[in-house]
């Protein structure tokens, strides 16, 4: 597949344009899409809870969820807590496994 650098405008695919996809996945709130409410995450409204291993849990939920839902390229094989600061801020590594190709990936978002 096939798509445009959110940052540059130019052509990307492979990999790029499916660690540019999760992200924004990730980042996007439910509802927040025009014509495409169910698009996004729960994870960005778990931001400013309580850094406890409960919010830990219900991000890498969220997290599984909106994957295993909107983007078919990726298997999901796990999750690394980077940080989560008390403030409610987390980054989470998500490790991944490219359909077409069978390898491995890692991507990192902050939430």
């Amino acid at each position: 597949m096939t798509g445009m650098d959110r940052h540059t405008g130019r052509r990307i695919e492979g990999w790029p344009h499916v660690r540019q996809s999760i992200i924004d996945l990730l980042t996007t709130r439910c509802g927040t899409r025009v014509q495409r409410r169910e698009y996004g995450a729960d994870a960005p409204d778990l931001i400013d809870r309580p850094a406890s291993r409960a919010t830990v849990l219900d991000r890498f939920v969220a997290i599984a969820t909106a994957i295993d839902r909107w983007e078919p390229r990726v298997d999901l094989t796990g999750f690394r807590l980077i940080e989560a600061t008390p403030g409610g801020h987390a980054a989470i590594g998500v490790e991944v496994r490219e359909v077409a190709t069978g390898l491995a990936q890692s991507v990192e978002v902050a939430l």
